[in-house]
């Protein structure tokens, strides 16, 4: 059966109908032509005047995480750390003996005393129950003194790339990692239920595909993550397309996954396996970012990398051999300029495989021309407008925040694609466009980057859609509504291209299709949709 929907208004088209069969866009045009086009056993459904995007694509986050974060202790709304403990006293009071808490999505510096919880806190509220925060960032965590303890963490415990105060029970970067693997394993099932919840909350905002970075969030290695993603791709149960950004926990692990035959582009247009993933340092928010110089509102700090300059050097050489993009996180302008110098011989002139840069924060004119030259993708993250723009020039001083966060600059200069992090933010298209247009903070009015660097609402939706799209080589069938094209779109109430910029980020979606089917719809008083 076809479907034809009418009566719209599409993004980059000047169609006011089209007709979809078989999950793919087969025709574009007046209403006229494609009622004429189909016979009494398809389907009309009538869009009566709303404005349809193409499905928004996600260009970096964590689908696993999200679900978990979703299915976790969230602490995303706390305003006070009193509020916080609040929560956490209510979750112990359900939770049996020995069970751990685990939570995400605290941020110490939207309570008023900028406290973040700490070790004697959490041992109040729970003293019998392992109890694992972690910040929003994703680069920081609170413990309790049993979190510790089952974790094997004494005060002499240290872990390279990472820290461990353990008076406060504050764990950074790398060290998080002894958390991980002491809290409950993850088994088929319930990562099945977190990659179900999170593409449930995505298809809800638009999303039909998601650029992804799940193998550390569900079990001891790769192997668990990329069997599940596989088993539910080979059924189509996949309500997002999911490109996975791969990150390893050491080169023997990456050289593992090499031997058992993948690299990019291994996979289908479901699930496939994109670009080898980096971490290199932390987050701007708990300083850890690897800045050149000191934090401006903290001396002490400079944040650190969380890889030495060896083992960059060997994963990039090693993905470059296998004909495999390498994307690195870098938020602080030391780490860019590590990861640069990784790059240097390995990417070739006009950077046919990709190579890139995740998230694209502090960075100095001289990186950024750096970036241009050798046509880095960037995948940017507007929705840190929000909370970063409050902090950004306390914490890297004036003249570094002036070229920071350059959006326009590398959207007009290389490919340039925009995402959430999720759950650092949870993924909303329709804000990260609007904050992408205003450079202006919601959450902290008055607050705002340099609007040099602001994207025009064009720029900002191709930036969650085609850029996406060529980024993962998916250009040609994703990313627009156009013939040929996979049925990948969204439906919202409001034309965002004529709205008031301050509005894009109230914009309601009605309907999400991928591959052809429904996958979302809303429905009045119900959050959730059908």
């Amino acid at each position: 059966m076809s479907v034809g929907y009418i009566n719209g208004t599409f993004f980059h088209s000047d169609a006011e109908a089209i007709l979809v069969e078989d999950g793919i866009i087969t025709m574009t045009g007046t209403n006229a032509e494609i009622l004429a086009a189909v016979t009494k056993e398809d389907e009309i459904v009538d869009l009566a005047g709303t404005y349809t995007v193409p499905g928004f694509i996600d260009s970096h986050m964590h689908l696993i995480g999200l679900g978990q974060f979703l299915t976790n202790l969230q602490l995303d709304d706390c305003e006070s750390l009193d509020e916080l403990l609040d929560l956490l006293r209510q979750k112990a009071a359900e939770t049996k003996a020995g069970e751990w808490i685990i939570g995400r999505g605290y941020n110490e510096d939207r309570f008023p005393d900028h406290r973040r919880p700490v070790k004697s806190m959490l041992d109040a509220v729970c003293p019998d129950k392992p109890v694992a925060l972690t910040r929003a960032c994703g680069h920081a965590m609170s413990v309790n003194s049993k979190a510790m303890e089952l974790a094997g963490i004494d005060e002499h415990t240290t872990v390279e790339g990472g820290h461990i105060d353990f008076a406060d029970g504050i764990i950074e970067e790398n060290a998080i990692t002894l958390i991980h693997d002491a809290w409950p394993k993850d088994t088929p099932v319930s990562v099945r239920k977190a990659i179900s919840a999170g593409m449930r909350y995505c298809n809800k905002k638009g999303i039909t595909t998601v650029c992804s970075d799940d193998f550390p969030n569900a079990g001891d290695d790769y192997r668990l993550p990329l069997d599940v993603f596989e088993q539910l791709s080979y059924r189509q149960e996949l309500t997002v397309r999911v490109n996975e950004q791969c990150e390893f926990g050491s080169v023997k692990e990456f050289s593992e996954f090499l031997d058992d035959g993948y690299t990019t582009d291994v996979g289908n247009d479901y699930f496939r396996i994109g670009p080898l993933k980096l971490i290199t340092d932390g987050s701007l928010g708990a300083r850890t970012a690897a800045l050149s110089g000191t934090y401006a509102d903290d001396p002490s700090r400079t944040g650190y990398m969380a890889i030495n300059d060896e083992d960059l050097e060997l994963y990039v050489k090693l993905a470059a051999r296998f004909n495999m993009p390498a994307i690195a996180h870098c938020i602080g302008d030391d780490a860019v300029d590590r990861v640069l110098a990784a790059y240097e011989d390995v990417v070739l002139e006009g950077n046919p495989l990709h190579h890139g840069i995740v998230h694209c924060q502090i960075m100095r004119p001289d990186q950024i021309q750096k970036v241009l030259d050798k046509k880095l993708v960037c995948y940017f993250q507007s929705l840190f407008v929000d909370y970063d723009a409050s902090i950004l020039e306390a914490r890297v001083g004036r003249e570094l925040a002036k070229t920071s966060y350059p959006f326009r600059t590398l959207f007009e200069g290389t490919i340039a694609c925009n995402g959430s992090d999720a759950p650092v933010e949870l993924n909303d298209p329709l804000r990260g466009i609007m904050l992408a247009v205003t450079r202006e903070s919601k959450r902290f009015p008055g607050c705002s980057m340099n609007k040099d660097e602001a994207l025009t609402v064009e720029q900002a939706v191709m930036s969650y859609t085609e850029k996406g799209a060529e980024a993962i080589f998916m250009e040609d069938r994703i990313g627009r509504i156009k013939e040929g094209y996979y049925a990948d779109f969204a439906v919202l109430d409001t034309n965002i291209m004529a709205c008031d910029v301050n509005a894009i980020g109230d914009a309601k979606v009605l309907m999400t299709v991928m591959n052809g089917e429904r996958v979302y719809e809303y429905v009045p008083d119900d959050p959730e949709g059908r």
